[in-house]
């Protein structure tokens, strides 16, 4: 989810004169594109904001008519966990074979502050590091945010589908470490998810242009994880590492977990089962307004006097939103 929206045409998109694309539809075997992260999208990877394809100045509608994207939002980001995910290093792929037209690197992967964000914003710089791809007859690719000094490529290089081009990083206007990606054909944006243009409006189809069947994804969960106090969220997004096990003595036991995206009206419910069986702590959140950017809760309970019974206890997270059902996750922590 980039701060802003990626203004493509500012980093050196243009396409040239051959373009044979007559249609704001790709034809349905024009093309398949391969995912271009190294990841497993819901388990490694998430998708966190869609193509913006509400053509209202003011709006932002993904292709499902949700508010799963940002306003003027020209690509589909695939996020990563966390930073140390990032430093382990995550490849970028190449979505099609073709020819790199532009390459940009050098671009910090720091965390940034306000201030940062909007000398980078200012100097036409949103994309960070990137790399745009040619494919033919006015068909491009464009991969932004990708972790300084880890591009595979140059300009005028050939490059193979799949082949291994960079790694996902947070340079540029990045929030987080994540993959922005765009199609683009006769200097329209692409939603890869529907074929059609990005100015035709959501609730529209004509094919899915991805090679693997991508899921459509309404809200995000991040992550969650066990902690001995209230949590530190700037460290999260930091990426330190939630423990395995806690001592019988800590401060307290506290489960929390982070997503992107929250409607108003969702229900956030963290629960935590103690060893036996039994409820350890149990809370239910509604949202009360719309969250484009992470949110984080917790719940649990401070050590009094007696030290907490060890064993295994375990932490759910429970994720509804009308009309979508729920999302669950799990995590277990050791008491010693």
């Amino acid at each position: 989810m980039s701060k802003f929206a990626v203004r493509i045409s500012l980093l050196f998109l243009t396409c040239g004169a051959a373009c044979l694309l007559h249609t704001p539809a790709l034809a349905q075997n024009l093309l398949q594109l391969s995912f271009p992260v190294d990841c497993v999208l819901g388990e490694s990877c998430l998708t966190v904001n869609y193509t913006d394809v509400d053509p209202a100045a003011t709006a932002a509608k993904d292709y499902m008519c949700n508010s799963k994207t940002t306003d003027d939002h020209k690509g589909t980001d695939f996020a990563l966990r966390s930073r140390l995910d990032m430093e382990a290093g995550v490849a970028v792929k190449a979505a099609l074979a073709g020819k790199v037209l532009r390459v940009r690197d050098g671009e910090s992967d720091d965390i940034k502050t306000e201030e940062e964000y909007q000398t980078i914003h200012k100097a036409n710089r949103d994309c960070g590091n990137g790399i745009l791809l040619d494919h033919g007859n006015g068909l491009q690719t464009f991969y932004c945010h990708l972790r300084k000094d880890s591009l595979k490529v140059k300009s005028g290089d050939t490059v193979k589908e799949g082949q291994d081009i960079a790694q996902v990083g947070q340079s540029g206007m990045a929030e987080f470490p994540h993959l922005h990606f765009a199609l683009i054909a006769q200097d329209k944006t692409i939603d890869p998810f529907t074929g059609l243009s990005s100015t035709e409006g959501c609730g529209k189809f004509h094919d899915n242009l991805w090679k693997d069947d991508l899921p459509y994804e309404p809200f995000t969960v991040f992550d969650a994880g066990f902690r001995s106090a209230p949590p530190d969220f700037e460290s999260i997004k930091r990426g330190e590492i939630n423990p395995d096990t806690l001592p019988r003595n800590s401060a307290a036991l506290v489960f929390w977990a982070g997503f992107y995206h929250a409607v108003k009206g969702d229900k956030v419910t963290l629960k935590i089962t103690a060893p036996d069986g039994s409820v350890f702590r149990e809370n239910t959140y509604t949202i009360e307004e719309n969250r484009k950017r992470p949110s984080y809760y917790y719940t649990g309970r401070n050590n009094d006097s007696d030290p907490f019974a060890p064993g295994t206890y375990k932490g759910t997270l429970t994720y509804e939103r009308e009309g979508y059902g729920a999302q669950t996750i799990t995590r277990d922590i050791r008491v010693d």
